[in-house]
């Protein structure tokens, strides 16, 4: 039998290559490199994790407020700064989950501040907790292949030929009929949601919320550098670069921690971004052309 620390990392492995897929729809695709994520995560988390624990509202209910919530926020932050292009627009989306964690942080009588929020631990499918891992590993599994499904769909649909387009020359693509404005907000509002149901199960999961754990820039970074590594635009680079980074990660926290675990976590990082600037993905494709 596989114990709990070897299917925690399956279930984080999973979840992150979901989180960074559903970035990837953005970036990937759309060109709309946002350093923000970690927002539309954060609410994701925050929203059940409240409902249930302070007023004993059930998850699923939170789960569809989460979803709601950071979409309408997601159109309302992302839709000024569509005038915005490559880094000026990244720099732009930094912005709004630091505002976001000092809101979290000060709104005590909602967020219980910096000391967290813990859930309480009552298994059964309609709280969606679960004594076994097992069990998350397979909603973990779910979400991704649903984001894998949905980049799928994307990659060879209609929209995705809009996106590249207005990716790679947007005023070209308005010439030809394309609506730039529309086809961000609908890719927007896609990873947002998708983002904030990986924020409901990370809430399930773990059981505890703290503003840094889901707010911090950290964990925007750590979204988008899965989908970096793995291959920028393609349906599989997310769940590659999670596969390779999640479990080096955990295996070095466990055995070296601290300053050893960075700088190697670092030198690997360093070492996938030299040799395959397109990703593993990508140079795995451009080989076999070869």
């Amino acid at each position: 039998m596989m114990n709990d620390y070897y299917l925690n990392i399956i279930v984080m492995t999973f979840l992150w290559a979901a989180l960074s897929g559903a970035w990837n729809l953005m970036a990937g695709y759309g060109g709309l490199v946002s350093l923000g994520q970690s927002a539309f995560f954060g609410i994701g988390a925050y929203a059940t994790a409240v409902l249930y624990a302070t007023f004993g509202i059930s998850p699923w209910i939170g789960l569809i407020a989460g979803v709601v919530v950071t979409t309408t926020t997601a159109v309302l932050i992302s839709w000024p700064c569509f005038r915005l292009r490559g880094a000026f627009f990244s720099l732009a989306t930094l912005v709004f989950p630091i505002v976001m964690e000092i809101v979290a942080n000060n709104w005590t009588d909602v967020t219980r501040g910096s000391t967290g929020i813990a859930l309480p631990f009552k298994p059964g499918l309609g709280n969606f907790i679960f004594e076994s891992r097992w069990a998350y590993v397979l909603a973990a599994f779910a979400l991704m292949m649903l984001v894998y499904g949905i980049t799928r769909w994307l990659h060879r649909g209609k929209l995705g030929l809009y996106l590249i387009a207005v990716r790679d020359d947007q005023d070209a693509a308005e010439s030809m009929g394309v609506e730039p404005v529309r086809v961000k907000l609908v890719v927007t509002m896609i990873s947002a949601a998708l983002t904030s149901l990986g924020g409901f199960l990370y809430a399930q999961y773990i059981l505890f919320l703290d503003p840094p754990s889901v707010f911090s820039i950290g964990v925007s970074v750590q979204i988008a550098l899965f989908s970096l590594i793995g291959g920028l635009g393609t349906p599989l680079g997310p769940i590659v670069g999670s596969f390779i980074m999640t479990p080096l990660d955990g295996i070095l926290s466990t055995f070296l921690g601290g300053g050893p675990r960075l700088l190697i976590y670092g030198a690997v990082l360093l070492g996938v971004v030299l040799i395959a600037p397109q990703g593993v993905v990508g140079a795995i494709k451009a080989r076999r052309r070869k």
